[in-house]
This record gives C-alpha cells, structure tokens and sequence, in this order.
C-alpha cells in the first residue's frame, strides 16, 4: 500500500465531467449509483440508454467522491449511505416506481437500499460486493491497524477490463484512503446479514473477468438474498467496469428489458 506520485485521477477528468447527473425520461425511476472511489460517468452511458428507453434517472456523487482522495477520507461508510438516500428521496419525489442500481460499491449500497425499503420496484447490481469473506488481500485482515501505518492504497496500473481502451470513461482515485477500505468492509458486514431481508425483484449481474471484485460474490449474493424473483447473468467477455467494457451495449439492453419486465 505505498503511495506513489501520481495525479489525483487514475484517468484525467474535467470538473464538469465528475458531477451527478439527472436525466428525465419518463415517469418511473432508475437510481444509478457509481463504485468505490469512482465518479458518475461510469454510470451515465447507461443513463443515457435508458433515459431514451423511458426512464427517468439520476446518477448522484457519493460523499468524498469527485473531490480529493482527501476527502474521502473523511467519509465512512454511513456517509455513503446517505448519499445515496438523498438521491432516493428526491428520485421518489418526481417518480412513483423506483428501481436501484448500482456497480461495485454501488451495487452494494443499492442492496442495502433494497433492504431497507421494501417499496422499491427492484434492484440490479453489476460487479457487487455482497461480503468481506471474499477478499483474499492479507492486508484486510490486519487493516485495523494497518491503516495508522498505511494511510493509503495504490491500486494497479492494468484495468481488469476486456477492452483496456475503456479504461478512459472511468474516473476514479488513484489512491484510496485506507480507513475507507475498512470501512466498506464493516459495510459489507452489515449488507452479509441483510441480504435475506431483500423481497423484491433482483438482477445481479457480474463480470466473468473481474479481478477487482473475487467473482464469488455473485453466487453468494444470489443465494442469500431473500427474493422469489432473482437472478444471476454473467457476462462472459468483461471485467469489473462492466457499465464500459465490451458487452456494455448488451448490459444496457439487460438492464432495460428486465426493468419493462418488472
């Protein structure tokens, strides 16, 4: 976890670029809600489709994101939480079906919604973290303390993604805050014994590729959850941002038949 001199960005960004976004499309909701250390426009392309498809979205920024990895870490993970509550709120608002979506951190988060508001419409995750069981990084056992001599992680230069050239639509820190990596992990905890709590419809859907998030969460995800309508679709040729990579126009396509399904 040593800090290398870097930019703040692992791809360069214009301030425009790393605010929330909202698009109104239609009378039923679709909250998207970005990953761990990473920016909206990760999730605007299929805000954008699915705007045109009918639906109104909204992409917000999470608390500490878009700014500096300095900021963030002065989050945790009930900051996190809030964030995406607000956006709820202000969703439901304008909207009297919402779904719940999310990558990463975002799917995690939009299955803790899940279980927490049962008049939700349905919710989808893409490459989620549904438990800490499934990090194989010594380091996280140890990361209580670790964090007072390790302030932060460098995550590796080569993206996870089946098509590398994608890596220019993410945003996100080049270095992250280590009391936030433990953090998202007292989260996961919490979501670990949630997930029985989530009844409405769930579409998890998971990179086959993924070396950022251990592919094993998808299945513990699937079982757990308390849903009668759930299911799980892999996608074959894709990593961990699979809003992006090579089967994003397919995700898109996904994402929109199952919501009209619902």
């Amino acid at each position: 976890m040593a800090v290398r001199t870097r930019s703040v960005w692992s791809t360069p960004a214009e301030p425009e670029q790393l605010r929330p976004f909202r698009i109104h499309g239609g009378v039923r909701g679709c909250l998207l809600i970005h990953g761990f250390a990473g920016t909206p426009p990760e999730m605007r392309g299929l805000g954008e489709f699915l705007a045109a498809g009918g639906y109104d979205v909204m992409g917000p920024l999470l608390a500490g994101h878009g700014l500096t990895p300095q900021a963030m870490a002065a989050t945790r993970w009930p900051d996190w939480v809030r964030s995406a509550e607000e956006a709820l709120a202000a969703l439901r608002r304008d909207c009297s079906e919402v779904f719940v979506c999310g990558q990463s951190l975002g799917g995690t988060l939009a299955l803790h919604l899940a279980a927490t508001h049962p008049e939700l419409k349905g919710v989808i995750t893409m490459g989620a973290m549904g438990s800490p069981a499934y990090f194989r990084d010594w380091r996280i056992k140890i990361i209580r303390g670790l964090k007072y001599v390790m302030p932060w992680h460098v995550p590796g230069d080569q993206p996870d993604l089946g098509d590398p050239a994608a890596v220019r639509l993410l945003h996100s820190y080049a270095r992250r805050p280590t009391v936030c990596i433990e953090s998202l992990m007292r989260l996961l905890r919490v979501l670990d014994r949630e997930l029985s709590q989530v009844r409405v419809p769930a579409l998890i859907m998971h990179g086959r590729g993924d070396r950022t998030v251990d592919v094993g969460n998808a299945p513990h995800i699937l079982e757990r959850l308390g849903s009668a309508d759930k299911q799980l679709i892999w996608f074959e040729r894709s990593g961990h941002a699979i809003t992006v990579d090579l089967e994003h126009d397919l995700l898109f396509a996904t994402v929109l038949n199952w919501l009209n399904a619902h």
